[in-house]
């Protein structure tokens, strides 16, 4: 699994960037929302998430 930090500057909307988890055959496999730590899973991986049109930084540590 990947933690993908989103990074986006949404200029002044005010869109919260979560931390994404992506499986290894990029589908997203879960969550965390922003200011928290509890990890969201789904029950099947969004297959049709897509990067695009964002900017995300790889996290290392669970605890973004």
């Amino acid at each position: 699994m990947e933690y993908l930090l989103e990074v986006t500057d949404w200029g002044q909307h005010k869109v919260p960037n979560h931390t994404y988890i992506v499986d290894g055959k990029g589908h997203l496999a879960g969550y965390i929302k922003q200011g928290t730590t509890e990890e969201i899973w789904f029950k099947t991986p969004m297959k049709q998430w897509s990067k695009a049109r964002r900017k995300f930084k790889k996290v290392l540590d669970k605890s973004c």
